[in-house]
């Protein structure tokens, strides 16, 4: 399994190698490295895809298990929400929210959303 993660900050990295697996830069992600990917994405734009994770999705969707969105709670109901349009467009579970590099709570829950697929 391989994470791929998509930062602008650096919190969804931050996240992304707390996980305890391989972590990859979205854009340093080739079509044969591992074929089972978790998706760390961001929101920008009141809730939308960033196009870097959107051009990912496009063409790797299918090996895609979940994603874990990071974002800013002070959005409200755009908070996380690209992973919100990520799970209607593409099928693709949406594990977790997160602010900043995650807390305790949000990295278990994605370690064990992954444990199922180990």
């Amino acid at each position: 399994m391989i994470i791929v993660y998509d930062s602008l900050t650096g919190q969804g990295k931050k996240f992304a190698f707390k996980l305890g697996y391989k972590a990859v830069n979205i854009k340093d992600y080739q079509s044969d490295d591992d074929p089972v990917v978790f998706l760390v994405t961001r929101s920008f734009n009141f809730g939308e895809i960033p196009k870097t994770t959107y051009d990912f999705l496009k063409t790797f969707h299918n090996r895609v298990i979940g994603t874990a969105v990071s974002g800013n709670r002070n959005w409200g109901t755009n908070f996380g929400k690209a992973g919100e349009v990520i799970e209607k467009e593409f099928g693709i579970p949406l594990v977790t929210k997160f602010e900043m590099g995650g807390i305790d709570n949000d990295i278990k829950k994605t370690k064990n959303f992954l444990e199922t697929f180990s």
